[in-house]
């Protein structure tokens, strides 16, 4: 590998050597194309009279500042070689018609020869030799050179302008609201017209097939578009040539081909470029994501000298089509997700439908058999208050008597709070009967000392004291006696049921001007600390219950009451040690 440094000093070495004018250029590191003059011979400032210091540094084609870069121009095709070589870092000569600089009024004819640095023995592509041998000298011009000079740099202005009318057209159509096919047929008959072409044909590729294809011709030009199976075998030689020679790090790859009969690349396809007098032309093959997703081809019927500023043009329209063909595909794959989206909701809803009908007999079974229980219920309570009047009345003295008359008092009120609980589930769950909250005044000491009761054989059972203090108050609470019975009653029970045998349970109810707060704190088995935070979850029960006869409703149905109260509730606890509920209320 040749250094840097020895590069440079090759070519340097190499110039000196040049008999004809010669100049050395070196490519800026950002800009390979751009190539500045670094050194100059002696015969090149001798024939263009110009100083060291108004050459180093300037770009090579300084020289050709005035060529106008009309289509018929001689020195323009010859000029465009030169920038095409000098581009793809291609040995080239060329004869042009430029200015001596010794006189404003006369041309000379030269010729240019271009030796880039990858054509001889350096390491480096950035050097690059250009020599000019004088031909002949042309006739004088009449014409101001500083005028003719304006003159074309309006051109050139006016070229730029068209192009970037174009560019703008293309945009626009690329973001309106058309479909792909109608933006294509648009941008092909831009392309063909602003470019005097004789035809321009688009297509888009997705999974390996062409899906729509249009075509802009001119009068004089045949559709290929109508032989189906010649155009199939043309795009597939585009594509096939796409995937060996083509830039896939790019969107769109680029052929540009000045003759094709002359290339024998194209012999494969000569009977369809033949057939259709294709001669010349630009082929783009676009892609997105290393995907092929289409394809662009300009056609001309005679062999042409693309310009540079022609393919520049191309290759930024196809960028756009290639995104505006990926962005065709996106729509198209969300619309068919919506639809599908649209197909699984429409399901979704008659399976909602179906599950609300499900849950709606269910809960009105639920309701017809908790109805059914009470019955027999109030029979068996009836008939336990009988023989306790019985037994009172004939003076009968039996203990173990009594305590089977509580045991079942004991359970026929627990069985009912459990039918109460499935009731009022039942209704919160339903769509179309639900639990409303109905206030009344009602005096809350006396509401907590029922509910005590009620529960007092309970606690005997397991021989536990309760222990209470609730302050009095004059004005009753505003409030749903019977949500908040069910609440407290679930609350207090769970205490004595979840509590140790020969334990403490305190009631103590404060009660102040704004709120009310009612507090249980018994001596059980307590809440593990990973449980808390799902206590009140519909049928959730800590992990340490499991022995204890439960269903998980109560507490949820407590936290709902309370919550329809505009109250809060909070449960503090520690295994083995036990648990404290408070419920607070606003006074309404």
């Amino acid at each position: 590998m040749i250094s840097e440094k020895d590069s440079e000093q090759f070519f340097r070495s190499t110039l000196n050597e040049k008999l004809e004018a010669a100049i050395l250029c070196k490519a800026k590191d950002n800009n390979p194309n751009y190539l500045s003059i670094i050194q100059a011979n002696e015969k090149f400032y001798e024939n263009f009279a110009i100083s060291e210091n108004d050459l180093i540094g300037k770009s090579y084609d300084f020289l050709f500042s005035d060529f106008d870069l009309d289509y018929s121009s001689e020195d323009n095709i010859e000029y465009v070689r030169l920038i095409k070589a000098v581009k793809d870092s291609h040995q080239c000569s060329v004869i042009v018609n430029i200015y001596d600089h010794k006189s404003v009024s006369s041309k000379s004819r030269f010729k240019i020869s271009f030796v880039p640095s990858n054509s001889d023995q350096a390491s480096e592509r950035s050097y690059s030799i250009f020599t000019f041998e004088k031909v002949q000298v042309s006739e004088k011009f009449d014409i101001n050179r500083e005028s003719h000079s304006h003159e074309t740099l309006l051109r050139n202005l006016q070229r730029k302008l068209r192009a970037e009318e174009v560019l703008s057209e293309v945009a626009n159509f690329i973001i309106s609201d058309l479909s792909i096919i109608e933006v294509a047929q648009n941008i092909a008959k831009i392309l063909a017209e602003h470019l005097k072409a004789n035809r321009c044909v688009i297509h888009d590729y997705k999974n390996d097939l062409i899906n729509f294809k249009v075509e802009y011709c001119d009068p004089h030009s045949r559709a290929i578009l109508k032989e189906e199976g010649l155009f199939g075998k043309y795009s597939d030689f585009q594509n096939q040539f796409y995937t060996r020679f083509g830039n896939k790090l790019k969107k769109t790859s680029i052929t540009v081909v000045e003759d094709l009969a002359t290339d024998q690349n194209f012999l494969p396809i000569e009977p369809i470029w033949r057939e259709f007098s294709i001669r010349s032309q630009i082929a783009v093959t676009t892609s997105f994501g290393g995907k092929i997703n289409g394809g662009i081809y300009i056609h001309q019927s005679s062999p042409r000298v693309w310009l540079e500023d022609e393919v520049e043009l191309v290759d930024i329209i196809s960028d756009q089509f290639s995104i505006a063909l990926d962005r065709a595909d996106s729509i198209e794959r969300v619309m068919i997700t919506n639809q599908a989206l649209v197909e699984k909701t429409s399901q979704l809803h008659e399976a909602l439908k179906h599950e609300q009908e499900m849950r709606k007999m269910q809960n009105e079974f639920v309701a017809l058999v908790s109805h059914e229980f009470k019955t027999p219920l109030q029979i068996i309570d009836s008939t336990r208050e009988l023989v306790e009047r019985k037994v009172r009345n004939l003076n009968i003295s039996d203990e173990s008597l009594s305590k089977s008359l509580d045991r079942i008092r004991s359970g026929v009120y627990r069985m009912n709070g459990l039918i109460n609980s499935v009731l009022n589930l039942a209704k919160i769950e339903s769509g179309e009967s639900s639990i409303k909250l109905e206030r009344s005044p009602f005096n809350f000491k006396n509401l907590v000392n029922e509910i005590i009761d009620k529960n007092s054989a309970l606690a005997t059972s397991k021989n536990i004291r309760i222990v209470t203090k609730i302050d009095d108050s004059d004005e009753d609470f505003n409030g749903d006696a019977k949500l908040l019975d069910h609440a407290f009653t679930n609350i207090i029970a769970n205490a004595i049921k979840y509590s140790k045998n020969d334990s403490v349970v305190k009631i103590l109810a404060k009660v102040g001007d704004k709120k009310f707060a009612l507090r249980v704190v018994d001596q059980g088995i307590g809440i593990p600390k990973d449980d808390l935070s799902s206590i009140g979850k519909k049928f959730f029960r800590a992990g340490n219950t499991t022995t204890v006869a439960g269903t998980g409703i109560g507490i949820y149905l407590t936290k709902h009451f309370i919550e329809m109260h505009e109250g809060e509730i909070v449960i503090d606890s520690e295994v083995n040690v036990g648990t404290s509920v408070t419920v607070i209320l606003p006074r309404v």
